[in-house]
This record gives structure tokens, sequence and C-alpha cells, in this order.
């Protein structure tokens, strides 16, 4: 806490900084200390893909396979999958400027 003092210039501040800095402590203190906030759930297991998983990734969405079913396949997001393809500059399905769904619009 002289820590903070010292280098805090907001003293304004520094009552409120106190508090939680306390609130964390007796928290990490008790048994049965939790976190609030988002979370993953417990079954999910964050999982990075090889040079090689991207390469088969890419060979299979050329092929047809959707981003849903790659990412269940590999035990990943469909984010993470949209994410790879688009670090690649592997263009998206229907993203034809040209085609007639984009001109009805």
């Amino acid at each position: 806490m002289d820590l903070l003092r010292r280098y805090l210039n907001r003293p304004d501040l520094l009552g409120p900084l106190v508090d939680v800095v306390r609130k964390i402590g007796n928290r990490c203190d008790s048994d049965d200390a939790t976190v609030e906030g988002r979370t993953a759930s417990p079954d999910y297991d964050r999982r990075r893909l090889s040079d090689t998983d991207i390469a088969e990734v890419i060979e299979a969405y050329r092929s047809g396979a959707t981003t849903r079913a790659l990412a269940e396949s590999y035990g990943v997001s469909q984010t993470t999958i949209k994410k790879k393809l688009r670090e690649r500059k592997i263009r998206k399905r229907g993203a034809d400027t040209n085609s007639p769904r984009r001109l009805q619009r």
C-alpha cells in the first residue's frame, strides 16, 4: 500500500483502490474463492492448430467443407477456423461481388 501511495498520481482514487486490493486479498484467503465474469466451460480445452492442421483445414475448405464442420472436427471455434483462413488469404465462398445474391440488395 505504501508503494501505491507513493506513486499514485490520483489521490482521489487511492481509497477505492485500497478497498479493491483488500477485497482481493480477502477472497484469496477464503477457501471458496471464485472469479466472477466469463470463464471457459469445464470441458473446453484451448487448442492450437498446427501448421499441418491448418494445411488440412485449407484443403478441406477448398473441397467444400463448412467452417462449422471443420471447427467441430478440429475441436476449435468456428471463429478460429475463419481467422486461419483469412490469415492465409483464402477467399470466402460466396464472396463474389457479382453474384446474384449481392446484386439483389
